[in-house]
């Protein structure tokens, strides 16, 4: 029996599809063990995500039990004595990833940190905020310039899309620092002129 619409997209709910959806990308490419597809992942997300090795292997183990994913113990290499798991793709993986690509994501909510401080704080908090944005606004530029783009000419489809997502987040990070730099600016008038 065929799944159904909603079985089929069911692994694409929640916070993390995007990186659900990556791996799946990588398992196409070859199978691999949850550290070297975690650090797979970093390589090609760059220093702007955060993945860690434990998220990736619980969202292998998810994949694996939706039948995206499937997982054997193989011999370590250099060490057949000692075992890993291996993670592979299914038959299912493929259409998987098709439709990933196809559907448009929800966007996702940014600065959820300093939304939730700045929607309860007291007027005596703005020191407090001032300085957790400004650290918001140097962590983006420090990881803006990681990733600024460059202007030359990709030579292969692996230099076209790693590039293209430095530009989407060197943009967003710019979005960042201009958000942060405007609340700033905005708090210490507000607190200027209220004294």
């Amino acid at each position: 029996m065929a799944a159904s619409s909603a079985e089929k997209t069911k692994w694409m709910r929640g916070p993390s599809t995007p990186l659900r959806g990556a791996l799946l990308g990588l398992l196409l490419e070859r199978p691999g063990h949850g550290g070297d597809l975690a650090n797979r992942l970093a390589a090609r997300l760059g220093e702007t995500w955060r993945v860690d090795t434990n998220d990736v292997y619980r969202l292998l183990e998810q994949l694996e039990n939706t039948g995206l994913a499937l997982s054997r113990d193989e011999p370590k290499r250099g060490n057949h004595r000692r075992t890993h798991l291996v993670y592979h793709p299914t038959e299912a993986t493929s259409e998987a990833l098709t439709l990933w690509m196809e559907t448009l994501l929800p966007r996702e909510p940014v600065r959820l940190g300093l939304q939730a401080k700045l929607s309860v704080a007291r007027q005596q908090d703005a020191p407090r905020l001032l300085i957790a944005l400004r650290a918001y606004e140097r962590e983006c530029l420090l990881l803006a310039q990681m990733v600024s783009p460059t202007d030359g000419q990709a030579r292969s489809w692996a230099a076209l899309y790693m590039e293209c997502t430095r530009e989407a987040v060197y943009a967003q990070l710019q979005t960042e620092v201009t958000w942060a730099t405007n609340t700033r600016r905005r708090i210490k008038e507000f607190s200027e002129h209220s004294t």
